[in-house]
Formats: structure tokens, sequence, C-alpha cells
């Protein structure tokens, strides 16, 4: 190699680097049509869920902005509506020749919204992992 390289030192067992550790899992949303939320009487697809929020998709990039406030949303799962819903926009990111993606954190959810969500999780958690097992092959 013809240019200077780096030279790189092993991190050290106590060292005080953050560990950055993913408290909860994204489940991604297939069925657009009966999972949605109404913000500002406005509905919108959700792209995944998670327990402590969702991420949505927009046709604009001015839809939202970083830390906007959203109150009184509503979620819809299938038969389900829970209500309200209140958070604020987290990220705001954009793939070429995609929609805007807006993701959302929940805040002061109460333990019964909290709750629904957490089953609505788990539910969707469940059929994602078992839509993709495959099945064992005959010998």
């Amino acid at each position: 190699m013809n240019s200077q390289s780096i030279e790189f030192d092993r991190v050290k067992a106590d060292s005080p680097l953050p560990k950055i550790v993913r408290k909860s899992f994204r489940i991604p949303v297939e069925d657009q049509k009966n999972i949605w939320i109404m913000i500002n009487n406005t509905p919108y697809p959700v792209q995944d869920i998670a327990l402590e929020g969702i991420a949505i998709t927009a046709g604009s990039s001015l839809t939202f902005a970083v830390d906007q406030d959203l109150s009184n949303c509503e979620l819809h799962y299938f038969d389900r509506s829970i209500k309200p819903l209140n958070g604020h926009i987290v990220h705001i990111s954009a793939a070429l020749g995609q929609n805007w993606k807006y993701g959302i954190q929940w805040e002061g959810l109460e333990k019964k919204v909290s709750d629904w969500i957490l089953s609505i999780v788990c539910e969707m958690k469940s059929q994602f992992l078992k839509k993709d097992q495959c099945p064992a092959d005959p010998i």
C-alpha cells in the first residue's frame, strides 16, 4: 500500500465506552391495509411497530418535523383501535425513490394502552417468526 494507514489500538476491557443495546425489537408490518395510524385526521401506513413506538411513511418531507409533538393519535390494528396515543417524531429518513419514513416514540402511555401495544407486538412477532420458519425437508 502506497498511502499511510491508520493503526488501531485494542480497546481495553474496562473501557468507558457505552454499550449500545436495543431495548426493543421492531416488527415489520406487511398488512398496511389493516394496520395504520390516524394522526391529525390523516391515515398513515405503519412500516414497523415496537413497544416504544412505530415508523410510518408519508409522501412528503414536510409532513412532520423532528421533535414535533403528536397528540390524540389513533392506532388501528384490524378491528381494534388504540387511542389516545401521544408521542413525538424522533427521526426522519428516506431512500432514493421511496416515501419518507418517520419514527414516532410514544410518550406517557397508560398501563392499559401499553399492555394493548405489548399484546399486538407479541402477536405480530409470533406470526412473523412462524411465517419465516421453513418446513423440514423430507428424508
